[in-house]
């Protein structure tokens, strides 16, 4: 069964890791592994982006999906006009 985390919980243990806690001692206080925190840590890393704005790493995948999908929409109504 996988547990689902709200975002809030995430964000907290994100924030206790950039502050110097543990993954491990966050696993054991808090439920999740210790490889879940360091994935959520990962993804919170923010990436400057070339006007200034800042996204995360989860964000630009986000983006780069939502990309894709709309250029393939795209192709769909050049093909049909």
């Amino acid at each position: 069964m996988v547990t689902r985390y709200e975002e809030d919980l995430k964000k907290s243990i994100v924030e206790m890791v950039k502050a110097g806690r543990r993954s491990d001692e966050l696993s054991k206080e808090y439920g999740p592994s210790a490889d879940s925190i360091r994935n959520w840590v990962k993804g919170a890393k923010s990436v400057e982006l070339e006007d200034g704005t800042e996204v995360t790493s989860k964000e630009f995948k986000q983006l780069q999906r939502e990309n894709q999908r709309l250029k393939e929409e795209l192709e769909i109504l050049k093909a049909a006009a």
